[in-house]
């Protein structure tokens, strides 16, 4: 086992196999009133810019107090040896902690090292770097988690200011009960497929709607933390679904959550309608804390039963955090005969899981919807564009997985059924607002999609009337129609 090792004052650097503990000793010695948690794969050059101003804002923003940034990297593995995220954090700590005036050098640590290892496990994800991050904290006297993706290019000390404003308030509000801060910004409309499709209608169904379910840059008090450190951590939580879980965690144990508004995520957009592990690992980490709350009191089912208004975050729109709207401008990861493609050749794959999962006659309509799709394709044909899931069709389709899974406890068959599936209802929500951009065949949508955005003059009504109310819009239909899940469940059961 390793422990991290000084390179110079107040820079350490961690090894494979870190030792549990020895991190967290580390960060209790020097203090540490805020730790800054950075999880990083592959973004050695964002991980420099991202550094550099976190560290210079957070010397001024929490001024006074001492605040350590940890990288826990994926990259570096036994088997890849690449240290570049890592190299490349140090050497920007180091750089930065030296240009920062003599009295404040002291109240900054940074930590960078590999998480591969710890505790014995080497599960590669998101979820094991935090995990490292969670039993860490906890062996510190640190109140206040502030997690951040490695991939982020925003103005750090810009969302540190929100953040110490809000804990501030919260402070004064709600004195003694824990807080989950996570974040509403502007994302391109074909990015964000699971949050929008999938993570935020199954929010309400623990109690309360969180948007943005799976965001990746999150505040956590020290009592949210240690809901992380006394849970079960499965396999789809280690690799891609700690953000839904640590979200339907603290919806459950009544902690209370905000939701700030930060412009636009800047970072890497995420091509995650595609039938890949990922998107499955996400669902069914999702599907597992739902039959893990019902099992555990029925809350579930009795809230599908209940005629109750349901809760939601609080919010904290521009008027409070002082930041306005930000265009998430331009991406290329939407390919239109990519994302065709990947429905045609998937569907055979997939269809054992969805004839378990489904209704016959919703099973038929989704068979004959990708009958139609075919045919278009080989003939050259722009209608069908995608399966036209509509928004009616994917909530019967979300009641339906639910009430499989709580009936059945087959979480397996379920995720991957909806893998497929949301991504044909998301595809079927980017088709509208291509439409709405005027791209409405597959020949305009590939003159456009090198450079797929909205004019910047028209960008902000889009994205908050044609994306986040259509979204919102969704989740409370889905809310609002829940009971549909008993009924499943009773047909399921006999």
């Amino acid at each position: 086992m390793s422990t991290p090792v000084q390179i110079e004052k107040n820079i350490y650097q961690g090894e494979l196999n870190p030792e549990t503990g020895s991190l967290g000793g580390l960060l209790k010695e020097f203090g540490a009133d805020i730790i800054i948690g950075h999880p990083t794969y592959e973004c050695a050059e964002n991980i420099k810019s991202q550094l550099k101003i976190g560290i210079e804002g957070a010397v001024d923003v929490f001024e006074g107090k001492k605040v350590a940034f940890v990288v826990t990297d994926g990259t570096y593995s036994e088997k890849s040896g690449a240290k570049g995220d890592i190299e490349a954090a140090l050497e920007t700590g180091k750089n930065t902690i030296a240009g920062l005036p003599d009295d404040k050098k002291d109240n900054v640590l940074v930590f960078a090292g590999p998480y591969e290892g710890y505790g014995g496990d080497a599960t590669p994800g998101k979820g094991s770097a935090l995990k490292m991050v969670f039993e860490e904290f906890m062996k510190t006297d640190a109140q206040t988690l502030i997690l951040l993706d490695g991939d982020l290019r925003n103005d750090m000390k810009e969302w540190q200011g929100v953040y110490k404003r809000v804990i501030s308030s919260h402070e004064k509000e709600f004195p003694g009960k824990n807080y989950f801060i996570t974040a509403r910004y502007a994302r391109h409309f074909v990015d964000a497929s699971l949050t929008r499709k999938v993570i935020g209608p199954l929010t309400t169904l623990i109690g309360k709607y969180v948007p943005g379910g799976i965001s990746g840059d999150i505040v956590l008090s020290r009592g949210a933390v240690e809901l992380e450190t006394i849970t079960e951590w499965n396999d789809a939580r280690r690799r891609y679904g700690t953000d839904i879980s640590t979200t339907f965690d603290n919806i459950a144990h009544d902690t209370v959550i905000y939701e700030v508004y930060l412009g636009a995520k800047l970072h890497d957009v995420t091509n995650d309608a595609k039938l890949s592990v990922m998107p499955g690992e996400v669902i069914g980490a999702a599907l597992e804390r739902i039959l893990y709350y019902e099992k555990k009191d029925g809350r579930v089912s009795k809230l599908m039963g209940e005629d109750k208004p349901l809760d939601t975050v609080v919010p904290w729109g521009p008027d409070k955090t002082g930041i306005s709207f930000i265009d998430p401008g331009e991406t290329d990861v939407f390919n239109i005969d990519a994302k065709r493609a990947s429905l045609l050749d998937k569907f055979d794959d997939f269809l054992p899981f969805m004839e378990k999962v489904l209704r016959p006659e919703t099973l038929q309509i989704v068979k004959d919807n990708y009958a139609k799709l075919s045919e278009a394709a080989k003939a050259g044909q722009d209608d069908p564009l995608f399966m036209n899931i509509s928004e009616k069709d994917w909530i019967n389709i979300l009641y339906e997985a639910v009430g499989y899974i709580i009936a059945t406890e087959d979480l397996d068959n379920a995720k991957k059924a909806l893998n497929y599936l949301y991504t044909a209802a998301f595809l079927e929500f980017c088709k509208l607002k291509l439409y709405e951009l005027g791209l409405k065949t597959v020949e305009q949508i590939k003159g456009a999609q090198s450079t797929l955005g909205v004019d910047a003059a028209k960008a902000e009504p889009f994205y908050n009337e044609q994306v986040d109310d259509v979204v919102n819009n969704m989740a409370m239909d889905f809310y609002n129609g829940r009971a549909a899940i008993l009924d499943r469940i009773k047909e399921l059961k006999g």
